[in-house]
């Protein structure tokens, strides 16, 4: 009997080194945030859910660290306090391995953010007046992300030497005269709503504070192309864990159909799959 027990055990060790699947249920540590990955709502299912069944089959169980502050988060993942995290495109990434000395990775990207110039005020690009006050994000990142899609509405040119690192003083041609105040990313709905909705750049999942939901003053959106690919906010884990079974299992699940259903059907007006 003893033989037995010791045979099965290296068969299935045997098993779990071939096929990458665990037996016991290992415990994966993801940093989330917001929302789809993280619900305070125990009544509403949210990403990681639709995974969690694919996940167990294969003998991982997703325990989800929330972080208040998204900032968090990496220097959590840096220091080991978890296993990976969904709060960021490769940009913001790279940031902080710059500053922080980190060696983060993408390791999947999952979605492309919703990113939008909205007005109640004007229905068309020509009738924005010379002059107007457009409220856009103060943080490097999306600052960068704001002037990139004025630019390719056609009102702003921005010099040929910046991209992602582009800031307002990177404008060489304002035709209309603009004036462009930067606020916080939390608050840029609140300023726009109390400039009487005149324009603002910002992410659906703000705008949502102000009640619009789908196309609603929306005046342009970002274009999908190679440059504004970097902006999908991804899965990241340390590089030396990127070939781990526990990521490569997490990558899996968030390739599947599962997910991009996932986000058709409960995230469609603030985001459009990656995969």
């Amino acid at each position: 009997m003893t033989k037995l027990r010791t045979l099965a055990a290296v068969a299935a060790t045997a098993y779990a080194l071939t096929f990458g699947t665990a037996f016991a249920n290992e415990t994966i540590k993801l940093g989330v945030s917001f929302y789809p990955f993280y619900s305070a709502d125990s009544t509403k299912p949210d990403l990681l859910d639709a995974i969690s069944p694919a996940l167990a089959e294969r003998g991982y169980e997703i325990e989800k660290v929330a972080f208040l502050n998204y900032a968090e988060a990496n220097p959590a993942l840096a220091n080991g306090e978890i296993d990976g995290n969904l709060i960021q495109h490769e940009l913001y990434m790279d940031i902080f391995n710059t500053r922080a000395g980190a060696d983060l990775v993408i390791a999947q990207p999952v979605y492309h953010a919703t990113f939008a110039l909205y007005s109640a005020e004007y229905s068309t690009l020509d009738q924005i007046p010379a002059g107007e006050t457009v409220f856009i994000p103060n943080d490097g990142v999306n600052t960068a992300r704001a002037l990139l899609l004025l630019q390719s509405a056609g009102l702003i040119e921005l010099s040929d030497e910046v991209s992602f690192d582009a800031s307002v003083s990177d404008i060489t041609a304002n035709d209309k005269d603009l004036t462009f105040v930067q606020t916080p990313l939390t608050t840029t709905a609140g300023a726009y709503n109390e400039a009487g909705r005149k324009l603002a750049v910002m992410y659906p999942t703000f705008a949502r504070s102000l009640d619009l939901t789908g196309d609603a003053e929306r005046l342009y959106l970002e274009e999908r192309n190679e440059l504004t690919d970097a902006y999908a906010v991804s899965y990241a884990v340390n590089a030396q864990d990127l070939e781990d079974p526990k990521t490569q299992a997490v990558i899996e699940a968030l390739q599947s159909d599962a997910v991009a259903q996932y986000l058709t059907e409960n995230y469609a007006w603030a985001s459009t799959p990656a995969n």
